[in-house]
């Protein structure tokens, strides 16, 4: 079997294929689904565009993994063994005094042509996060990758390895450096045997995005590769942003050095109390205990203990705990050595990365989008389930007439006008009392939730943050800036419920006097996204604690670290915003809808009714009509049982990768 062949049926290429295949089925079904919704004209323009924007982001899904762990555990030669072996050598440099300096982000490369962008260190001096930075292509200097040429490829990659020597002031200014008030005597006068006195190393490149075209990335990986405690420390930005946003996160051991301090630092503050992600925890370079003077029983004897030492320091379960070697995994892999690639704990690992990572990703894809479809597709149901019972009720009524004698008809008609004409009346009125209704949306929803009193919350808590200089203060403040946004959230709350109120009351008055179908939109789910922020609360009060470090060395960490929080808290509170105002326009759209339907159907009736007072004969014809109708609503509703019944079952299928 060839390396390539070997690489193909890797369990992680194949369980990526699987979920992309499935993912890209979704989006089909989605976009399929949108335009059936647009052609019924049954629903709100506001639930297509739903459909497509949900179609966009499922099919710019990636499952994203972070390589965690101290410096020299052997991150990135792991990264080269799981993922890029089938290149022939090390993808990302890993020998002896080569390591990676900084975050880098591993993504496929859009329309297949590979790159790699690097963010300077000085960027740390602004107050913008690295994901904004992103988006502006002048902040990044940008080389190209050449991956038919190793030497070529190998010396660009060298870039991410690169550090500068700089004055220790103009570190201190970028917070890579502890300020003097707080630097040890013995050490202002930092002397860099590579750069001399007053100056230090530091790393050349804050970021680096590296686009490669590879099964595996264009399969839907996206990978992080991150340097120690240090850069975790010194990036909240890290910690508070990409970490947290990871899938799943693979954290590395030494079994030359056990489970270190630092490591069990990293482990409590950053990584075990994320309930939302998978973590697996690595024992790597597992060959340095092996010793062909010792027998082999013994050797596994001692990884073993290893392991459950771990398991205990970390207190997790041993069955978490993964002994491995990625430099035999990736030795084994470039020679296609099954038997050290076995002993090696590379297949072990590809094994459970395939089996528990990927069926959760799959798992978290279905529950972002169940919600939408499944009541995109039930309100169209009950729409057409509606129309039939209207249409069936006129046929009755229809048909009634046939019995009837031509004098009661001129009174029928005389009533329905009245009808008509009382509807119009109370339908005026209600579009009176709209304004009113808008404008307790802007003042109890909208004004609650909106940006520039976030903004203000946001400096006022930033000033204070910078004036605390204990751990106990700056938890503190954590706590009070989320308190004052729950607070804004809870009258947002009680706003949206006497919102609902209203509209209830409103509709109902004319829904009871005109029979009018129930208002079926759903109210907006404020609770959820309370629960959410929540969420977010308890999960960033305990980096507090990590701030310590911070506080003992630079007040632009503390600056960083908050403003980090601070942005993705107010990017909640917009999006929550918009949210809100999606679904009043939605709701004002189904009432219309249904007002609208009702009067449309009244005239059809009084139509047909003045056509029977002209003539009796019309009523055989007014019967076809709606019998046409009938036919109309019903070829409606099979085309949307066709349509969604493949995509509802997308959403009950576990996942399956070919085997």
């Amino acid at each position: 079997m060839s390396l390539e062949q070997s690489i193909t049926r890797s369990p992680i290429l194949e369980g990526l294929s699987a979920l992309n295949r499935w993912r890209q089925d979704l989006v089909s079904g989605l976009h399929e689904m949108a335009a059936l919704t647009a052609d019924l004209g049954l629903l709100p323009s506001g639930t297509m565009l739903q459909l497509e924007t949900l179609a966009y982001d499922t099919e710019q899904d990636s499952l994203r993994i972070a390589f965690v762990g101290e410096f020299s555990r052997g991150k990135t030669e792991l990264i080269n063994a799981l993922f890029f072996s089938d290149m022939g050598q090390r993808l990302l440099p890993s020998s002896s005094g080569q390591t990676t300096m900084c975050p880098v982000e591993i993504r496929g490369a859009p329309q297949g042509r590979p790159g790699l962008q690097l963010l300077p260190i000085a960027s740390r001096s602004l107050d913008v996060s690295i994901e904004k930075l992103k988006k502006a292509g002048s902040a990044w200097r940008k080389f190209p990758l050449s991956v038919a040429d190793k030497k070529e490829r190998s010396e660009s990659l060298a870039h991410l390895t690169e550090t500068v020597c700089v004055a220790v002031e103009d570190a201190r200014r970028i917070g890579l450096c502890p300020p003097l008030n707080r630097t040890p005597k013995n050490r202002e006068r930092t002397v860099c045997p590579s750069c001399g006195l007053g100056k230090v190393l530091i790393p050349r490149w804050r970021h680096a995005i590296l686009y490669l075209a590879h099964p595996v990335l264009d399969a839907g990986l996206t990978v992080l590769d991150t340097p120690g405690l240090n850069a975790i420390g010194a990036e909240p930005e890290l910690t508070f942003s990409m970490l947290a946003d990871a899938d799943a996160i693979v954290f590395l051991l030494g079994a030359d050095t056990g489970v270190t301090q630092s490591d069990l630092m990293i482990w409590d503050q950053y990584l075990m109390r994320n309930a939302h992600q998978k973590q697996i925890v690595l024992l790597n370079k597992i060959d340095t205990l092996w010793d062909e003077l010792r027998e082999e029983d013994d050797i596994q004897q001692e990884i073993t203990q290893q392991v459950a030492n771990t398991a205990t320091r970390l207190r997790i379960s041993p069955d978490q705990v993964i002994p491995v070697s990625g430099q035999k995994g990736l030795v084994a892999r470039i020679r296609q050595d099954a038997e050290l690639l076995e002993r090696s704990g590379l297949a072990a690992l590809e094994r459970s990365i395939a089996e528990v990572l990927l069926p959760a990703r799959h798992e978290t894809i279905k529950e972002k989008c169940r919600m939408l479809i499944e009541r995109a597709v039930l309100d169209q149901k009950n729409m057409l389930q509606d129309q039939r019972h209207r249409l069936l009720a006129q046929m009755d009524s229809v048909q009634s007439l046939k019995d009837r004698t031509a004098e009661k008809i001129p009174k029928l008609v005389a009533q329905h006008q009245i009808l008509l004409k009382n509807f119009e009346q109370d339908r005026q009125a209600f579009e009176e009392k709209k304004a009113r209704f808008r404008q307790a949306v802007e003042e109890l929803l909208l004004i609650p939730l909106a940006p520039n009193t976030f903004d203000l919350v946001i400096s006022n808590a930033k000033a204070e943050m910078l004036s605390a200089w204990t751990t106990a203060g700056i938890v503190e403040r954590f706590r009070q800036f989320f308190s004052e946004a729950i607070a804004h959230f809870d009258r947002a709350l009680e706003g949206a419920q006497q919102v609902s109120a209203m509209v209830a009351e409103e509709y109902q008055a004319l829904q009871k006097r005109y029979r009018l179908p129930p208002l079926r939109a759903v109210p907006y789910a404020m609770m959820p996204r309370r629960a959410e922020l929540m969420d977010m609360s308890e999960s960033y009060e305990r980096f507090g604690m990590m701030l310590e470090i911070a506080v003992n060395t630079q007040s632009s960490v503390v600056r960083k670290a908050f403003l980090t929080v601070a942005g993705r808290t107010r990017d909640f509170v917009v999006e929550t915003r918009r949210e809100a105002e999606n679904w009043v326009d939605e709701i004002m759209a189904v009432m219309n809808q249904q007002l609208q339907l009702f009067h449309q159907n009244a005239e059809e009736e009084l139509n047909s009714l003045q056509s029977i007072a002209t003539t009796m004969g019309n009523i055989d014809t007014r019967v076809q009509q709606l019998e046409q109708s009938l036919a109309e609503i019903q070829e409606q509703s099979d085309r949307l049982d066709r349509q969604s019944a493949p995509l509802l079952s997308l959403l009950r299928e576990p996942f399956r990768p070919v085997r």
